[in-house]
């Protein structure tokens, strides 16, 4: 593993990223928040929106038009902000009770960040969840040895992805710039955008999250030549979002570095 000389800062997303493998958590209460309001969304349509902020999530899914036709015919009219803000307060609890069981470690999320952090670099987090939810979630991932050194969640910002307040409130509690020398990973499109937008290097994990939206037992047991697929995939999309780099899992992000490192050294050469 070689030492890593000119990235300052390396932040990460949380669930899909560094826990829960699949991204399942969020997907399952979307589902049935909205099916106890008599409304079906499918798995994808969960997923679709996954990485903003929980209420912007919400937002995202009413404005899907087989949303939209099933909300007129049960209730006689199209979904407006008060719907919104209905959906999720019933979201938010069910949320922050459920997320403590989907607090696992994705492989490799561990090692990857104490071996950043052991080399000087500084590690922080942003994610789509509120502060209730992440209250839940930091005592368990801590005990486990999960110790970024900030997070920051939605709650905590004016807007969520793909804005980057978040990352800029990572780099002020980290006191780390400039930007163009830090890197973003997570597995939704929002965390590219999010990246992006604050002039960051960006990874895009095909496997261990949103995208393939498989747990880690399902992906294992999946056909090989489906899965290899979907995650080529997954892996054009988060390219045509403007990702620079992709790859399955955090424990294949290493390299990556390495490469994103080698290029910043090149740049401040020529």
């Amino acid at each position: 593993m070689n030492q890593l000389k000119n990235i300052k800062a390396v932040i990460f997303d949380w669930a899909g990223t560094i826990i829960d493998y699949g991204c399942m958590a969020p997907t399952q209460v979307f589902i049935e928040v909205f099916r106890k309001m008599d409304i079906i969304i499918t798995m994808e349509e969960a997923r679709i929106p996954m990485g903003l902020a929980k209420k912007d999530h919400v937002r995202a899914i009413f404005g899907f038009d087989t949303v939209q036709k099933q909300w007129l015919a049960e209730y006689g009219r199209i979904p407006a902000e008060a719907d919104v803000e209905n959906i999720y307060s019933k979201l938010e609890p069910a949320l922050a009770t459920i997320v403590k069981d989907y607090c696992d470690p994705i492989p490799g999320a561990i090692n990857l960040i104490k071996s950043l952090q052991n080399q000087g670099i500084k590690v922080g987090t942003t994610t789509g969840y509120v502060a209730e939810m992440m209250n839940n979630i930091i005592p368990i991932t801590s005990a486990i040895g999960l110790l970024p050194d900030a997070i920051v969640s939605s709650s905590e910002v004016s807007a969520g992805r793909p804005a980057p307040w978040m990352i800029y409130l990572n780099c002020e509690i980290m006191e780390v710039y400039p930007l163009s020398q830090m890197v973003k990973i997570g597995d939704t499109i929002a965390d590219i955008q999010e990246g992006k937008n604050a002039g960051m290097w960006t990874i895009g994990l095909t496997k261990s999250g949103n995208e393939l939206g498989l747990t880690l037992a399902e992906a294992e047991k999946a056909d090989p030549i489906w899965l290899a697929e979907k995650i080529a995939l997954a892996g054009r999309k988060f390219l045509n979002a403007g990702a620079d780099f992709v790859a399955e899992g955090v424990w294949d992000c290493w390299p990556i570095l390495e490469e994103i490192d080698r290029q910043i050294e090149l740049r401040f050469t020529k």
